[in-house]
């Protein structure tokens, strides 16, 4: 397939795909037509959307393809039509942007009654997140005029005596840099909105990214013990699997302990707040970025996890064609020592097309199954 410019047809860059930065490599769209599963969107040269997609064939390249040719290849699910409307509306993409679009979409109920209950319980749980980072940043702050967490919850007070101290608390903390008390709040607000992705580490309970990177290092056990155990070719596929998952795990984990230490000492909050929010969103990019496209790959191997070694097999293979992969301005040398080609070799022998492209009929029971899965990330 070559360049065929505005003309909507599909085309195929024969090199290797090693993209150089995040942008470029795009970010995972939550698609349920199933050859657009885990597309990636990016914008060319000309700023217009394309998708990348692995090789039909399991072979080398990746495929690229302009929106508004994608209905002449495939047929698109009304929830695809939605998603897209609703990308098409941002000023920028990022993976929390797209997270956002496809929960709004999801929500509709348009991929059924679980999804959309799903969907809305995880809004819920962000919201209530985003309170709960914002009143540790808050006891934090009181610690500075020696108020505790249990000073705000004596026995006899009331939420409205509560609020009282703690703005009170908060207007001492304020004086303390010659700042209004209203803008120390705002500060407070915007890095409870920054850093809830992720979580603060003193939290009760994990951020949302912080978990996923728990649930990525479970991942790449699960898939290297069945590379240990499998007696099949297969075993190849599972090694790479883990291996790229590891690797993404150890930059995770050093962004996150970055992110850590950033927000350790409150004194940062009041002394140079706009310094620490540039620092915490860059690290939570960062994070987000590397960790794009893993939940759902994470969510396939457990929705597998009892199923026969025939099963693993044709899941391991579909994983390996959809990894996210680790962008040039990150990688280092952790994959140096496997053999690319051979892999390609076995995913070409085990790969499984799950819809038919040169006609554009849907598999349904992909369809169902991807749309099963969303029910169940979280």
């Amino acid at each position: 397939m070559t360049d065929q410019g505005d003309s909507g047809r599909t085309r195929k860059m024969m090199e290797d795909f090693a993209p150089a930065t995040f942008e470029e490599r795009g970010v995972t769209v939550p698609f349920t037509t199933p050859l657009l599963s885990q597309a990636r969107l990016r914008r060319d040269q000309n700023e217009r959307f394309e998708f990348l997609l692995p090789n039909f064939t399991a072979g080398k390249g990746t495929y690229v393809l302009p929106w508004k040719g994608l209905p002449s290849v495939m047929t698109l699910t009304l929830h695809d039509r939605l998603l897209f409307e609703e990308i098409e509306q941002l000023e920028t993409h990022s993976p929390e942007q797209i997270r956002s679009c496809a929960l709004s979409v999801q929500a509709t109920g348009v991929c059924g009654p679980d999804a959309a209950t799903r969907a809305s319980e995880l809004r819920d749980q962000d919201s209530q997140y985003l309170v709960l980072t914002q009143f540790i940043l808050v006891t934090e702050l009181l610690k500075l005029v020696n108020i505790s967490a249990a000073d705000l919850l004596r026995p006899g007070m009331t939420a409205d005596d509560s609020k009282r101290v703690a703005r009170q608390a908060l207007a001492k903390v304020a004086s303390m840099v010659d700042i209004p008390p209203d803008d120390m709040t705002m500060r407070v607000d915007q890095l409870g909105e920054a850093v809830a992705p992720v979580g603060l580490p003193q939290a009760p309970k994990s951020g949302r990214l912080r978990t996923l990177s728990d649930r990525l290092h479970a991942f790449a056990q699960g898939t290297q013990h069945f590379a240990d155990t499998d007696p099949s070719e297969a075993a190849m596929l599972g090694t790479y699997v883990s291996t790229v998952a590891n690797h993404t795990l150890t930059l995770a984990r050093q962004r996150i302990g970055r992110l850590d230490a950033a927000c350790r000492d409150a004194r940062q909050i009041i002394n140079d707040a706009p310094k620490l929010h540039k620092a915490i969103q860059e690290y939570v990019a960062r994070i987000s970025w590397l960790l794009d496209g893993w939940e759902f790959l994470i969510a396939m191997w457990e929705s597998v996890r009892d199923e026969p070694s025939a099963t693993k097999q044709t899941t391991i293979t579909d994983i390996s064609r959809l990894l996210p992969m680790i962008p040039k301005e990150e990688i280092s040398h952790a994959t140096e020592n496997l053999d690319l080609d051979a892999i390609q070799r076995m995913q070409k022998k085990w790969v499984r097309v799950n819809q038919d492209w040169r006609t554009g009929v849907l598999d349904m029971d992909a369809v169902m199954r991807l749309e099963s899965l969303k029910a169940a990330m979280g």
